[in-house]
C-alpha cells in the first residue's frame, strides 16, 4: 500500500510540476471580442490567431458576433487574421495597429490576453 501511495504521489508531482505556465515557450494566446459592422454574414467570417506565420486557432463569431479563440504561441508575438477588412477597432490593450492590407491586427509583443470591444469590418 505504501509503494503504491508514494507512486501516485510521485505521478501527480511529475504531473503538475510539468505543467509550468511562466515558461515563455508555454505561453498561449487567450481573444475575445466582439465583431460588428453592416450586413455582415457572420458565417462567411473567420478569426485566426497568427504566430510565426502558423494559425494557431480559428473560430467564427456566433449570431451575434461575439467570438473566442486560444492556441498556443510558437513565438512572443501574434496578430489576430480575419479574412475580411477591418474597418477600426477598440481593445482592452493599447499598442495593437491594423496591418497594411487591413486583414490583421498585430498584437504587442508580452500580451497574452486581450478583448477586442468592437472590430468593426467594411
Amino acid at each position: 500500500m505504501r509503494i503504491f501511495l508514494s507512486v501516485c504521489c510521485l505521478l501527480l508531482w511529475s504531473f503538475f510540476t510539468s505543467c509550468n505556465s511562466s515558461d515563455p515557450s508555454n505561453s498561449r494566446a487567450y481573444v475575445t471580442g466582439k465583431i460588428v459592422g453592416t450586413q455582415v454574414d457572420y458565417n462567411k467570417v473567420t478569426i485566426k490567431i497568427i504566430s510565426d506565420n502558423i494559425s494557431v486557432a480559428t473560430t467564427i463569431p456566433d449570431s451575434s458576433g461575439d467570438f473566442t479563440l486560444s492556441g498556443p504561441l510558437p513565438n512572443q508575438k501574434f496578430s489576430l487574421a480575419l479574412n475580411q477588412k477591418i474597418k477600426s477597432f477598440s481593445a482592452s490593450k493599447n499598442g495593437c495597429e491594423r496591418s497594411s492590407d487591413q486583414l490583421r491586427i498585430e498584437i504587442p509583443i508580452g500580451t497574452t490576453y486581450i478583448t477586442f470591444h468592437e472590430i468593426i469590418l467594411e
